[in-house]
Parts: structure tokens; C-alpha cells; sequence
């Protein structure tokens, strides 16, 4: 009698989260860092020009950048990466890959939200609102990403 292995799809929460870390692994963490930069100081620029700066358009601006931070190394991770077995599983289960950086980025979201003042729900809404625009834009370019590679 043979052991039963556990296949890709089996895997615990625990298991896809670590899974979905060595995927990011892979994450092209240069463009990633550059483009959120750039997301946060034009948005920053966006929010000098129309209502001024404080504290709350500070929060803002890093909070888009980290959006666009995550999007991008998670979806670069998927694109360029070689094919590893953490690659293979998340470009097969990429909305399930889209958790990890999703809660990153909602975790880091609310915690500046704190930081920079915001009291109890706005932070809250403010992590939601962010993880779950990593979340919806990490799944669907995983899933772009696993078609373009059947198709390739």
C-alpha cells in the first residue's frame, strides 16, 4: 500500500500561502518598487493641485503606490518567471495566488491609515479597498498570464 500524496489542489491555507511566497519570490521587485514610486508621487501631484497636501493625501498617495507595487511584482512573478512548481500552481490557481498579495497590501494599507490618524473605520475601509484592488488586478492578470502561456 502506497502513501497518498497530496496533489497541488489539496493544499491547506497554510500551504497556499507559503506556495504563493515562493512564487513572489520571482517577483521582478525593481519594477515593482519604480512603479509603485511613481504611482504614489503622481498621485501625490495629483493631490498638491486640486486640494492641497496633508496628512490623509499623504496616506493616499502611498496606499495607491502600494497598489501598484504588489500588482506588479505579483503579475511580473507570473509573466517572467521561469516555470517553477510555485510558478505552475499559481498561474493554474491564480485567484488563490492573489490572496497573499492582497492581504499584504490591505495589512499595509491599514496600518499607515493608523499611523497617519485615521481612527478605527476608515483604515479598515481603506485596507479592504486596496487589498481588494490587489486582489481583483492580481487574479486577472494570472489568469491573462495563464492563458497566454497555453496559447504559447
Amino acid at each position: 500500500m502506497s502513501a497518498s500524496t497530496p496533489t497541488d489542489q489539496d493544499l491547506s491555507r497554510r500551504e497556499e500561502m507559503t506556495v504563493s511566497g515562493a512564487a513572489m519570490s520571482a517577483a521582478p521587485w525593481g519594477a515593482a518598487v519604480v512603479t509603485g514610486g511613481v504611482v504614489a508621487v503622481g498621485d501625490l501631484g495629483l493631490h498638491l493641485i486640486g486640494a492641497g497636501l496633508g496628512v490623509g493625501a499623504l496616506s493616499g498617495s502611498l496606499a495607491t503606490g502600494l497598489v501598484a507595487f504588489f500588482v506588479v511584482a505579483a503579475v511580473g512573478a507570473l509573466w517572467r518567471a521561469r516555470p517553477s512548481r510555485a510558478i505552475r500552481w499559481a498561474r493554474s490557481n491564480p485567484w488563490r495566488f492573489a490572496v497573499l498579495p492582497a492581504l499584504a497590501c490591505a495589512a499595509i494599507a491599514l496600518v499607515l491609515s493608523v499611523v497617519t490618524g485615521g481612527g478605527i473605520i476608515d483604515p479598515v475601509l481603506s485596507g479592504l479597498w486596496h487589498g481588494g484592488l490587489v486582489y481583483v488586478l492580481t487574479g486577472a492578470g494570472g489568469v491573462l498570464s495563464r492563458s497566454r502561456k497555453q496559447a504559447s
